[in-house]
């Protein structure tokens, strides 16, 4: 299947859980809450190529994460993961004098059969209303936009941005300078102490990439691209103030982890 930027639909990796699974926490994130404890409980997080919204998702509702915002270069992946919040946020059951919020309380089949609690289209339009309107549990929001090149304002530094099976794309797409642009931008984005996540995709995944049936339309760029994800990135993103600080080959795609000093 060709695609333009690697925005594959339902996309959730090498691991193979489908993004739509939204009853199995992503693999990934349970690597990542193994090597760093905590490491999502009350942070603001950045999603950098959320795709569907899977993962921004699980952030919020199932590892508390203070707020997320995803960010996808394909609006139609976005508008995916704006439906996949409402349709989380409907099925919460929400807290009472008695008991606290219930995450996936409702049955999927009742939302089927009366309707999102929260509708997508609600949550667009809060985004433009007074301060005072009311505010959805979890703090999840997404925008399309092309991360290296946007103008949109951060209005404060983020604990952890996560880069899943993204840099790749962002590599063919921008070049080698647009690679350093982007480990520039998430070092600037990050607060002092906070961390990036990666998950590296290989020289071969490069090379599976520009093949006929996927994006041939990126070979050339190929050629050109002289840092390569297993010898240059390390290097890159410590000249950026980003060290490695944790790593895991329990996937089939490492997971690595830098903090920002």
């Amino acid at each position: 299947m060709s695609t333009q930027f690697g925005n594959y639909s339902d996309y959730s990796g090498v691991a193979k859980t489908p993004g739509c699974a939204t009853h199995v926490l992503d693999p990934r994130l349970n690597i990542m809450s193994t090597l760093i404890p905590g490491l999502f409980t009350a942070k603001s997080c950045l999603d950098i190529g959320c795709n569907a919204g899977s993962v921004s998702c699980q952030l919020g509702f199932d590892l508390d994460a203070a707020s997320v915002t995803g960010v996808d270069i394909d609006p139609k992946l976005v508008g995916q993961a704006e439906k996949l919040f409402a349709l989380r946020a409907s099925r919460v059951q929400p807290p009472t004098s008695d008991s606290e919020r219930v995450v996936d309380y409702f049955p999927i089949s009742a939302v089927l059969t009366h309707g999102y609690r929260i509708e997508p289209e609600s949550r667009s339009a809060r985004k433009t209303s007074s301060a005072s309107a009311p505010s959805t549990w979890p703090c999840v929001s997404f925008f399309s936009a092309d991360w290296v090149t946007t103008n949109r304002d951060i209005t404060e530094p983020y604990d952890v941005i996560l880069a899943l099976s993204v840099i790749k794309w962002i590599h063919l797409e921008h070049h080698d300078e647009g690679l350093r642009i982007f480990f520039a931008k998430c070092a600037s984005s990050l607060k002092s102490g906070g961390y990036l996540i990666i998950e590296l995709q290989g020289w071969n995944s490069y090379e599976k990439a520009v093949r006929s049936n996927h994006a041939p339309h990126f070979e050339q760029t190929f050629r050109e691209l002289k840092y390569r994800p297993e010898t240059s990135f390390d290097r890159l993103l410590r000249d950026e103030g980003l060290h490695l600080c944790a790593s895991s080959d329990a996937l089939p795609r490492r997971i690595n982890v830098y903090r920002k000093s």
